[in-house]
């Protein structure tokens, strides 16, 4: 049942009196005439002393009167125990309604209002509040709405945004109407809740008093070493604006911290987590809160200054290990001293274990520690917290430990919203909200060195550089920034040159490689559907089991991908597994960069988008193949250091020689190889090639046939543009006459090894006959070297062929 509309009610009355007042141009003009009366009258009295100059500037008081209370009627309150909708709606809404009003009135006024506004830029929905309905009884539908979102989400009153919401979620056929923006309903909502956060936050950095502990603060103990070397956290937060975001999952940390710094027994606590997952985050809301207390934070732990300490930074600025003992033995006897210090240190291990940028301290700290008269904090990885529990138990004993895990969808899109307020203030940018989704999906799926919500984060900083029209950091941007900084292609086919690419993907590999139509098309048919964006994302691009005798082009079509597709055929990590013979191999194959660069995990975690060409594989070791099952079913290898690796952008290429006499029996008994296909499947797996749970990985299974005269005449066609491209720098061509080119196959062709021998002649004949002509001076720059039957005759002859 829609709530009622008194046009005339006080509530209503008053905000358009607000709205008319406190407008920019009559409350400026309010406040300068009653400026220009009080001067005035000032001047009258000090000038020409006459007392008529204390009334005009009485005269200014009902101006200014007027000019505050329209201002102050800017906040009129809600009634949310009122059955009517003016005690409802927010002041900025009420003042623009008329007494009737249809939706697309409502339209119009939301775009005047900062909630529709919000909408607008951050969803890019302007056409559709274009479309709505003029007709008045459409509108209660819309208050109906707006009602049960207000409920729904616990707020006081109907604000612009939510009213915006309501208007797009009430639109005929909404869901479809919103597709093309890439938002549903739900999204909608979210975006009510990130206006109201966006407020909310923005009120509390306002109201924030910059002087709650000065007084207090100057009662402590003198800190100048502490002054040199660390950072002030509670300063950042209470001057310059930092913002720490106010997540639920936090808030039982932050208390977790009170109870340890404030309670009897050890004041620490050990923040564990993963990079990114927003350690230091936390430590700034709690710098926050204890710069502002409210009845939640212990009295002892009022006004606590939070000072950070990089170890980093420290070891790299003292001489040698016993100055750097001292210096570390000082801040926290400066701390101790002074009473009113959180120490913080960040990156706390490398306080705790040798190496490189590592000290272990950890007889300097241990003793403050025991003490527990120190109120620190400290934040490492699991890694490093598991060796420091393993190599150095006395330490752990005393450390207080806190597991801060990654944050979830929800959290890590609050976490974006309230950074963006310094992102697009620092780099003049404005996010949509598509924007964020995309740096959350892009982000969980590329960036594996870090954790929600930093990594999302890091991708908006990243695509603040690559702006659209307007200063818009949109999903396009995002995706333009993972492509960029990961050497991947997340966005799907845009432009008309590389849809034509796509689609035309078989011609343009048949200009590298000969027929092999089957295994041409079905590369091919993966790769559109990947840029088309209908593939399973969860898997690799694609993953072929080439199978065929040697020289037929298997490989070739390998490189033909990573060129035509990827870019280039340095897009393609090649292994040859005949090297991957004994179970102790696994370990190559995942083995981290710093100790082999050359590992499987290495290089693709360097070039995600890659073509991966597994040579010989039925010749790996039973381990190595089990491992490679991962990579084909779900996309990830884990590394030596259990670090996840994706392959979910790469195209997975094996080729193994098996049973290639029996291919090259059925060709020569007149089948066609769509004929004995699964035959010949069946026949690897009877005689324990491979195993069935292998095969089964591979998306397509493609045989490839021998090559005939006639297309090994196209073979040598292809090589001859390759010989004629490494001399176009010299302005010369060659051309090879018909039967020469014949000649040249018989040479070439093996039938045990197909036609690669064939490169390797057709390139030193031809290119010792250029060599020749050259030398000689018969072949000058801009002329042609025709090379004939005799010429290759002679050449063979000359090199024993």
């Amino acid at each position: 049942m829609s709530l009622p509309f008194n046009y005339y009610a006080p509530r209503a009355r008053q905000a358009r009196l607000a709205r008319v007042i406190s407008s920019e141009a009559v409350g400026s003009s309010l406040v300068l005439v009653g400026v220009l009366l009080a001067a005035g009258g000032f001047a009258l009295v000090w000038f020409a002393s006459l007392s008529l100059g204390w009334f005009v500037v009485g005269l200014a008081g009902p101006f200014w009167m007027a000019a505050a209370y329209g201002f102050g009627l800017r906040e009129l309150p809600p009634n949310p125990r009122a059955a009517s909708l003016e005690a409802l709606v927010d002041a900025d809404v009420l003042g623009l309604l008329p007494a009737q009003h249809s939706p697309k009135q409502l339209a119009d006024i939301a775009t005047q209002t900062h909630g529709g506004r919000f909408f607008i830029v951050r969803f890019e929905i302007g056409p559709l509040l274009k479309t709505l309905s003029a007709e008045v009884h459409d509108s209660a539908r819309i208050w109906d709405e707006a009602i049960n979102l207000m409920a729904r989400l616990s707020l006081p009153s109907i604000s612009s945004a939510v009213l915006t919401a309501a208007l797009l979620r009430t639109l005929p056929g909404s869901a479809s109407q919103l597709a093309p923006y890439k938002i549903n309903e739900d999204d909608l909502i979210d975006g009510v809740r990130w206006y109201e956060q966006m407020n909310k936050t923005i009120a509390k950095h306002k109201a924030r008093h910059s002087d709650g502990g000065v007084g207090r603060d100057w009662s402590f103990g003198y800190t100048p070493v502490l002054q040199q070397f660390a950072q002030n956290i509670s300063d950042l937060v209470r001057y310059q604006g930092l913002l720490a975001s106010e997540l639920p999952s936090r808030e039982g940390h932050i208390k977790q911290i009170f109870h340890l710094l404030s309670s009897g027994g050890r004041h620490n606590a050990t923040l564990v987590g993963p990079l990114g997952s927003g350690k230091t985050t936390l430590v700034h809301s709690l710098a926050e809160k204890l710069a502002e207390p409210s009845r939640d934070v212990p009295k002892d732990l009022h006004f606590r200054q939070v000072l950070a300490l990089d170890p980093s930074s420290l070891i790299s600025r003292a001489r040698g290990r016993g100055e750097l003992e001292e210096l570390v033995r000082g801040l926290c006897h400066e701390s101790l001293r002074a009473k009113n210090i959180v120490l913080f240190l960040d990156d706390a291990q490398l306080f705790f274990e040798e190496g490189n940028g590592a000290v272990d301290l950890s007889n300097v700290i241990l003793p403050f520690l025991e003490g527990g008269a120190l109120k620190i904090i400290l934040t490492m990885d699991e890694q490093r917290w598991t060796r420091i529990s393993q190599g150095n138990p006395a330490l752990a004993q005393y450390l207080n430990r806190i597991v801060v895990k990654p944050t979830d969808k929800d959290e890590t899109l609050t976490a974006m919203q309230d950074q963006l307020l310094l992102l697009e203030l620092h780099n003049k940018v404005v996010y949509t909200f598509q924007s964020l989704e995309a740096a959350y999906r892009l982000s969980s799926r590329y960036l594996s060195d870090q954790a929600m919500p930093g990594k999302a984060v890091r991708l908006l900083e990243s695509a603040a550089t690559m702006p659209e029209a307007e200063h818009f950091i949109t999903e396009v941007s995002v995706a333009h920034a993972i492509e960029q900084t990961q050497g991947v292609k997340v966005a799907t086919a845009e432009t008309t040159e590389e849809r034509q690419t796509l689609l035309n993907l078989e011609q343009l590999i048949h200009q590298r490689m000969i027929n092999q139509s089957h295994a041409v098309q079905v590369v091919s048919d993966a790769l559109r559907r990947a840029r088309s964006g209908v593939r399973n994302t969860n898997r690799p691009i694609g993953t072929f089991l080439f199978l065929g005798p040697t020289g037929v082009g298997k490989t070739e079509l390998a490189k033909s991908v990573a060129a035509v597709f990827f870019g280039g055929e340095d897009h393609m990590v090649r292994l040859d597994l005949n090297e991957y013979v004994r179970p102790d191999d696994v370990t190559r194959l995942i083995a981290d960069a710093s100790q082999d660069s050359h590992s499987l995990t290495a290089q693709i975690a360097h070039q995600p988008f890659s073509v991966v060409l597994l040579d010989e594989i039925e010749k790996a070791h039973p381990n190595v193949l089990g491992t490679l099952l991962q990579m084909l079913d779900e996309g990830i290898l884990r590394d030596i250091n259990n670090r996840e690796v994706s392959f979910r952008d790469a195209v997975v290429i094996a080729t193994s020689n098996a049973g290639a006499e029996r291919i090259r029996e059925h060709i020569q008994n007149g089948q066609q190889l769509e004929q004995f296909e699964q035959q010949f499947t069946d026949e690897l797996i009877s005689t324990n090639v491979f195993r069935p749970e292998f095969l089964n990985r591979f998306d397509e299974i493609v045989l490839f046939r021998p090559l005939n005269q006639d297309e090994l005449m196209q073979v040598v066609d292809i090589i001859l543009q390759g010989v004629n491209k490494n001399l176009a720098a010299q302005k010369i061509s060659v051309a090879v006459e018909d039967e020469a080119k014949r000649m040249l196959v018989q040479a070439g062709y093996d039938p045990r090894l197909g036609a690669r021998p064939m490169r390797r002649v057709v390139q030193r004949v031809v290119e010792n006959i250029v060599s020749n002509q050259l030398l000689s001076g018969q072949v000058v720059a801009g002329g042609q070297v025709r090379v004939t039957t005799a010429d290759v005759q002679t050449m063979l002859s000359r090199t024993g062929n």
